[in-house]
């Protein structure tokens, strides 16, 4: 199996998958990161890196969409040497937050997108305008709303898409939500837990 795994920060929450898939034989393991990723041992990392940012006269709530489609330019380019070389991934696991996956469904028509689908904007009622001192102003909350137009993209051309709790699938459209399904990404107990030395004084 052809697995393709993308990541701006690769790896990034994609970090156990990728640690528990290499090295497997049966296993074709490649990722995509920015040119800043870390990466990880063992797996062999793309890199890309956009060739412009947004221009400083593109409309301020267009700014992160024009990012993005950027961000998915840059992906497209990158891969595209492997593909006309004969590279065909069957299944594509990606964090698309910053746009990355646009358009890897016209250079892998066959592959499957799995979308990691971590959060979708609301201006109110989740991460904005829930603090008096810090209200959020109409011009903001249209920003916010522009800005899911990535994420309405990314959820319409995902085959499948996961996120981690039930309230970030509670934000999601609900039209969306039965493509969405929750897979918590656990925690890891040997290494974050109480400490019996730990002492607090009032």
């Amino acid at each position: 199996m052809k697995l393709l795994l993308i990541h701006q920060n690769f790896p990034g929450q994609l970090r156990h998958i990728a640690e528990h898939l290499k090295g497997r034989p049966d296993i074709d393991l490649l990722a995509v990161g920015r040119d800043s990723a870390p990466g990880l041992a063992g797996v062999k990392l793309l890199r890309y890196r956009p060739h412009r940012g947004p221009h400083r006269h593109t409309h301020p709530y267009l700014h992160s969409y024009e990012d993005a489609v950027l961000h998915g330019q840059a992906v497209l380019r990158a891969l595209q040497p492997l593909q006309q070389r004969g590279y065909r991934p069957d299944a594509i696991l990606a964090h698309p937050g910053w746009g990355e996956t646009l358009f890897l469904k016209d250079l892998f028509p066959a592959a499957r997108l799995i979308h990691y689908s971590e959060y979708y904007y609301h201006g109110q009622g989740a991460d904005a305008d829930f603090d008096p001192e810090f209200p959020l102003s109409l011009d903001g909350a249209a920003r916010l709303r522009a800005r899911n137009a990535l994420h309405l993209l990314n959820l319409e051309h995902a085959d499948h898409s996961v996120t981690p709790t039930h309230w970030q699938h509670s934000l999601h459209p609900a039209a969306y939500r039965p493509k969405v399904q929750i897979q918590h990404e656990g925690i890891r107990c040997g290494q974050l837990g109480p400490d019996p030395t730990a002492t607090l004084t009032l």
